[in-house]
């Protein structure tokens, strides 16, 4: 099949534009941003900017030109008299403002009026807890509960345009599609490219398609083509489509989308971070129409520029795809491991509505077929089996594997640039998956900023404006104090998130409780009873989850220049679970390096960490630690001591007890117990009276490091065996570990690689040397050991070593520069943009430790049988007094001060 489809109408320009003032209700006239040659009798679309578009309640308008005037003011555009009075408001803000689109073109392809309209129309009259067939009839959105009728209009049958062929080319622009699409048909779309393969000749511009049964435009295998400068409005279904997942270097820029409606049965939705599955069926040919969005992008290897969503389920819909579907099934690739093109200027808003992790960019949501391998199933939430996206710059598809693991020095980041959310009561931006850099991104008036859980997440340049000020216009009954004004929220475990140069305005709650940083009474995103602007009691610039004792931060978060502005509860730890009866392991474990103080106020690098009560002195280091009670957090002066930092290590002494974290102790914000063991502190008389930081079965373990060291202390005594994992810990700020055993006990120390095969480059293995001082331990490459014949106190230094070798081929302290295995990359895992940097654990190396002790009976065969007399660690020289957990000071003169380094005074400190 082969040929040329040629339809060239007259060009008008610009097909859409943005309000250049606000279009109140009553007014018959237009403030334009730009010139455009509209003539009068067209139809325009007026686009909302409430918060919610859905087929039974929004503020869109279709409205007819009157006139133009010739005589513009300065500064706008152009100025359209209307021959109607508009119904809603419409906003122009110095933040956001209403895009106004064409409809009307001089060709008009259109469906017939008699039948291409759906016979099944939806009433419009179906709510959440007027529905007896609804398991969950108490359901209101944000005190709304209106929503479409499921399975309603399933039956429109417009016509369709196709190209299809190797050799066919099709250039269409300046066209009105109306009532084309034929809805739940596969391939009957107002205008399908079909694989064609290559085709950069190929366009569709400069258009409008509106009153859509299925879809805009669907660029199915068909590469190089540029779909641009279109308006689309009143779409059933994804509206600008790459169909199977193969799609890659076309073009999609500076088109309009708004009001797109979902299909199915209820559009997903859950209380956690999952919802329900939907399969494909005869009324849900695609399961994933049920989160139907202005734009569908299943390949990042596209340019999306400049365009502009509103309405649906998300604005721009990024799902992950582990294979190709339909006809390109069996095409050799993974569309969610290709790299991204330009993700640039895009804007997204009145969407979101659904669900509260449904973002106005959605990266989520995963596509698969079923075990027979014919039936697509949609999962719209975070799926970590089947949604997992990991771009990567080798083709690992093309060398037979597309499984196969992308090593870090191949790991690439999608970059999603100049982008803007506004009007969504969840995220702007949600990302359940996948490495990527948002640069260059705006958030106003959304309930939360930006949500992402990813090994590798920047954000630069965000400008999070959590209230601007405006009355969000709403639904019955709605309520926009549900809507939090968030900033950002920290995840709780296995992520690398950092954020620099950006500010946050506006948000966080209102309260005089809160009043240590900003007392102006316009200050943060309101109060709990203003129902018109949205702010709760929660509301918070940064929280941090906090509910879980089985999934427990490492050292995840960096920031640097950070700026509040009006901004009113800065910081939250978030404990979801009612009435919980004590603190979780991820909240005592909470840590944040601010690299240059901004987040904190200290103006200089600090260390955050946790203010709850339970964790003692574990984050109070020093005298100087400033108590912050939004979080509550604590906030730690780095420059106070030489080498300062964070680390992180997991502890293992007993399977048995290991075993059951998850299982029958420590769970995931449930009513499971996680006794404490034992206790962590740091080394020294200061210390030596403070309880610690409690340890459980889930020995997660994150604090200050630099210092003199941690002691472990254990309630049943000495470990027989340990182990020590998941190492974060960078090499310039030491991590020593003080275990106390009964004294005259032998020890093999040995650090493993994972997956490493000695040979004469590369070892495996390190056993450690004893030596004969702490000192000599923490001056040590890392591969010493040190037991103190009276106390019998062993110490360690913990290092962060390679994944898979030990040595090159001997032992390694690998620094920042240090060069991975083989030549490839770094020898230590790190994420690290603007000037911040956080080691990332790799799960495989370890450090065992086995006691020669003879071992305990009944429940404490773990551990040493002989006690121990609790003695220790000594930190000072004589006559020096510890004033922190890296620092003693002369008692007879207080100015003479040495460090846990060595360094004798303050005027040798770097």
């Amino acid at each position: 099949v082969s040929g040329s489809l040629q339809l060239h109408g007259k060009q008008f320009h610009r097909t859409w534009t943005r309000l250049a003032k606000t279009a109140h209700a009553g007014d018959s006239v237009l403030m334009l941003q730009h010139p455009v040659n509209w003539e009068a009798g067209q139809d325009i679309i007026l686009v909302t900017t409430a918060m919610k578009d859905s087929r039974e309640w929004h503020q869109n308008e279709v409205l007819t030109i009157d006139a133009l005037e010739e005589n513009i003011p300065i500064g706008v555009g152009a100025v359209v008299y209307l021959t109607s009075p508009m119904a809603h408001t419409h906003l122009a803000t110095y933040a956001y403002q209403a895009e106004v689109g064409l409809l009307s073109r001089m060709i008009k392809i259109q469906g017939s009026s008699t039948d291409s309209e759906p016979t099944d129309p939806d009433p419009l009259t179906c709510t959440y807890n007027t529905d007896p067939a609804y398991d969950g009839s108490n359901r209101r959105i944000y005190g709304n509960s209106d929503r479409p009728c499921p399975n309603t209009k399933l039956t429109g049958y417009g016509g369709h345009i196709r190209v299809h062929g190797s050799t066919s080319i099709g250039q269409i622009e300046g066209v009105e599609l109306y009532r084309l699409g034929q809805t739940n048909v596969l391939g009957k779309y107002p205008m399908h490219f079909h694989m064609i393969g290559d085709c950069p000749s190929c366009y569709f511009r400069h258009s409008s398609v509106h009153r859509s049964f299925y879809r805009c435009v669907s660029i199915h295998g068909t590469h190089e083509t540029h779909v641009t400068e279109n308006v689309a409005y009143d779409v059933t279904g994804y509206c600008y489509y790459l169909e199977d997942g193969v799609e890659e270097r076309n073009t999609i820029s500076y088109n309009l989308g708004a009001h797109i409606h979902l299909l199915g049965p209820e559009a997903p939705w859950g209380n956690g971070q999952t919802t329900q599955l939907n399969y494909q069926s005869v009324d849900l040919t695609l399961p994933a129409d049920v989160t139907a969005a202005a734009f569908y992008i299943t390949n990042m290897h596209n340019n999306i520029i400049g365009n502009a969503a509103s309405g649906g389920w998300a604005g721009f819909a990024f799902p992950t795809l582990h294979q190709p579907l339909g006809p390109n099934k069996n095409v050799n690739m993974r569309p969610s491991s290709r790299t991204s093109l330009i993700i640039d200027g895009n804007t997204a808003h009145s969407t979101g509505w659904w669900w509260k992790h449904a973002g106005a960019f959605y990266i989520g949501g995963a596509l698969y077929y079923d075990a027979d391998g014919t039936t697509l199933v949609y999962n719209a939430g975070r799926d970590q089996t089947k949604g997992n996206r990991s771009p990567c710059k080798v083709d690992h598809c093309a060398a037979g594997n597309c499984n196969a693991y992308c090593q870090p020095y191949d790991q690439y980041w999608s970059r999603i640039s100049n982008s803007k959310a506004f009007l969504v009561p969840g995220p702007g931006l949600n990302s359940w998956s996948g490495r990527a850099e948002i640069v260059g991104y705006e958030s106003h008036d959304n309930g939360l900023s930006a949500e992402a859980l990813e090994s590798g997440f920047w954000i630069d340049n965000m400008l999070s404006h959590c209230r601007t000020g405006e009355k969000i216009a709403l639904p019955s009954g709605g309520r926009a104090n549900d809507m939090k004004g968030d900033g950002f929220f920290w995840y709780d475990t296995n992520q690398e998130h950092i954020i620099t140069n950006s500010v946050f305005h506006n948000c966080g709650y209102r309260d005089d409780k809160y009043n240590q940083y900003d007392t102006l009474p316009d200050r943060g995103c309101g109060i709990d009873t203003d129902i018109d602007s949205g702010c709760s009691s929660g509301s918070t610039v940064f929280g941090f989850l906090t509910h879980s004792d089985q999934f427990n931060p490492e050292l995840m978060q960096g920031t640097k220049n950070i700026t509040f502005k009006d901004c009113g509860r800065r910081f939250k730890l978030y404990d979801f679970r009612s009435s919980p009866p004590n603190s979780t392991v991820s909240g005592r474990n909470q840590n944040w390096l601010d690299t240059d103080g901004t987040a904190s106020g200290l103006n200089g690098p600090a260390l955050i960490g946790s203010g709850l009560d339970d964790t003692g002195l574990w984050w109070k280091v020093d005298d100087e630690v400033i108590y912050d009670p939004h979080g509550p957090l604590n906030f730690i002066k780095q420059s106070n001591g030489p080498e300062r930092g964070l680390g992180h290590i997991k502890v293992r002494w007993d399977d048995a007890i290991h075993g059951e974290v998850g299982v029958t102790v420590c769970g995931n914000g449930d009513s499971k117990p996680c006794p404490t063991l034992g206790y962590i502190k740091h080394a020294g008389e200061k210390f030596a009276l403070d309880s610690g930081l409690p340890v459980t079965a889930n020995a997660d373990i994150a604090g200050p490091v630099g210092g003199y060291g941690w002691v472990l202390q254990l309630d049943q005594g000495a470990p027989v065996s340990m182990k020590l994992e998941l190492i974060e810990v960078r090499w310039d700020t030491p991590l020593l570990l003080h275990v106390q055993y009964p004294p005259g006990t032998g020890f093999t120390i040995e650090a493993h690689a994972a997956w490493c095969s000695t040979n004469q480059y590369y070892s495996c293995i390190e056993t450690f040397q004893q030596v004969g001082s702490v000192a000599e331990v923490r001056s040590s490459l890392g591969n010493t050991y040190y037991v103190n014949p009276t106390t019998g106190i062993l110490t360690v230094r913990v290092i962060q070593t390679p994944q898979s070798f030990i040595g090159n081929p001997d032992w390694l302290l690998p620094d920042n520069n240090s060069v991975g295995k083989w030549g490839n990359g770094y020898a230590i895992d790190r994420f690290e943009r603007g000037g911040v940097y956080l080691p990332t654990m790799s799960y495989g190396p370890y450090l065992q430790i086995d006691a020669n002790c003879a071992a305990g009976s009944g429940g404490n065969q773990a551990f040493c049988a002989d006690s121990i007399q609790s003695a220790t660690v000594d930190v000072c020289s004589a006559g020096y007094e510890q004033v922190a957990y890296d620092k003693c000071c002369s008692k007879s003169n207080p100015l003479l001060c040495e460090f846990a380094d060595g360094a004798k005074t303050d005027t040798q400190r770097p």
